[in-house]
């Protein structure tokens, strides 16, 4: 089991209709098709390709029939977005009341572009950007190993960061939105 899962399995994920945002598998990684994960789960990606079950930006408006979400994962991708507050009032939207989320953002990683890197967030960014969602206590992941934040290392007496990614899990909250 990865770190997401172990992450994830601590939680009390809702059960119902799951949104993956960020659902196409591009070519030569490995990331997992995280709808097979789920009964009744609907992909979407702002490009076709492997895994895409919809092709919507989340940055414009949405479309009448997408309906709303049980649960959304939304890992890898917020930092792709040109307009991460758009795409977060969007997924807030798609998410019914009660909805959990897990978001995973990159914290110190190396630029990669599907089709571009835009930003790193913090957990107060996070917390800013999904005003509606009470979110549980961020934990980092550094080499497949849930942290509390990442460990500064030297080496020739340069300190830096280790490679890694926040994650965090969160319940949409009435009293919030």
């Amino acid at each position: 089991m990865n770190a997401i899962d172990r992450f994830v399995a601590k939680r009390a994920v809702r059960q119902g209709r799951t949104l993956i945002v960020g659902s196409k598998i591009h070519e030569g990684t490995d990331k997992p098709d995280r709808r097979k994960l789920f009964d009744s789960a609907v992909g979407v990606d702002m490009e076709e390709g492997h895994g895409v079950d919809r092709v919507l930006d989340l940055e414009e408006a949405l479309p009448g029939d997408i309906g709303q979400f049980a649960h959304v994962e939304c890992t890898s991708v917020l930092e792709h977005s040109r307009r991460p507050w758009l795409m977060a009032a969007n997924i807030e939207r798609l998410m019914r009341e009660d909805a959990t989320i897990l978001l995973l953002v990159p914290w110190v990683w190396r630029v990669h572009f599907y089709p571009g890197d835009f930003y790193r967030f913090t957990p107060m960014a996070i917390e800013f950007l999904f005003s509606g969602v009470v979110w549980d206590d961020p934990k980092y992941i550094v080499e497949d190993e849930i942290v509390d934040k990442p460990p500064n290392l030297r080496a020739n007496g340069i300190r830096w960061m280790a490679r890694s990614e926040l994650i965090m899990f969160g319940r949409k909250c009435s009293s919030t939105s």
